[in-house]
């Protein structure tokens, strides 16, 4: 795949137990926006929530699968599976960040500093590893609500993997997504794509014993990467297949369209494009007000609706 065709982080999806509460912590404490109020297209009996910046920008975009009623247990950490993701702040708000999320119940933990920024790790509702990057990052989410617009989330620094082999994983994003090693430190490496800056990071760590994960509640599923257009998309697969991946078809999710694989480490990847976007069911300034419904879903609304758990707002 030629360089220049990944443009970053997309979105990135967790595997979560509870609507109400993964909506009262991404909006209410976290401050981030629902920009998409959906169902998952493979169980539509079942929620799925997109957040972001006010616009819904690529690089800003968590997804929670709601596995509400699902007898599925905790996922379990180990190499093949995503290890946290981070959210870009700027470095003098974590003060506020450690207090309002202890506040709201959730424990903080500082971290060594990574590559001269500071790291605050904290868990969300379900247990997903998420942390709070301090860095420079010149992105206006312009959120409003109750965070000061100085210290709210600007949208993904980037996500950490823990792969099965990482020489592998490593080759992987080098040769096929045109990422570039940006920097190497205690036993991380950082890989950057489109010229770096805060969304555009994957970090590796260099683990080569240990058990595998286990994908559970808990466990963040799938990072997305931003492609231009669906012939980018169709691009990639024969490039992806001809790797020796199996890969899906580009499938139309209403908004976007996506394409699913698992890369050499087995971490699970998906390429994503930008058309048509948000705002084809919902203007800007209602998005996230209606259940949201892909066309081919759209004749079984009044079924959907009835079937999925109720929301307090």
């Amino acid at each position: 795949m030629s360089h220049g065709l990944i443009q970053g982080i997309h979105h990135i999806t967790g595997a979560v137990s509870s609507a109400q509460k993964d909506l009262q912590f991404y909006t209410d404490v976290l401050g981030l926006r629902l920009i998409k109020k959906t169902v998952n297209q493979d169980n539509p009996t079942m929620w799925h929530f997109f957040y972001g910046d006010h616009e819904g920008h690529p690089g800003t975009i968590m997804t929670n699968i709601i596995l509400e009623g699902v007898p599925l247990p905790r996922c379990v950490d180990g190499r093949g599976a995503i290890n946290a993701l981070s959210y870009s702040v700027p470095a003098e708000s974590l003060g506020y960040w450690r207090d309002r999320l202890a506040t709201a119940g959730y424990t903080c933990e500082d971290r060594p500093e990574r590559f001269g920024d500071p790291v605050v790790h904290f868990r969300d509702p379900d247990g997903l590893s998420s942390e709070l990057i301090g860095c420079a990052d010149e992105r206006t989410p312009n959120l409003g609500g109750e965070v000061p617009a100085e210290c709210q989330v600007k949208g993904f620094h980037g996500a950490t993997l823990a792969s099965r082999i990482p020489d592998l994983t490593k080759e992987f994003f080098t040769t096929l997504m045109g990422f570039e090693i940006a920097g190497q430190e205690n036993g991380r490496t950082r890989l950057a794509v489109a010229g770096g800056g805060p969304g555009r990071f994957i970090d590796l760590l260099e683990v080569t014993d240990g058990p595998w994960a286990r994908f559970g509640l808990g466990a963040i599923h799938h990072i997305a990467f931003t492609v231009t257009s669906l012939e980018t998309l169709e691009e990639a697969w024969k490039v992806l297949s001809g790797f020796g991946l199996i890969v899906t078809d580009a499938r139309d999710r209403g908004w976007f369209h996506s394409m699913y694989f698992t890369e050499p480490g087995g971490i699970n990847l998906e390429l994503s494009n930008l058309d048509p976007g948000w705002t084809v069911d919902e203007d800007m300034d209602s998005l996230g007000t209606i259940v949201s419904l892909p066309k081919h879903l759209e004749p079984h609304r009044e079924q959907i609706e009835s079937s999925l758990p109720a929301l307090d707002f």
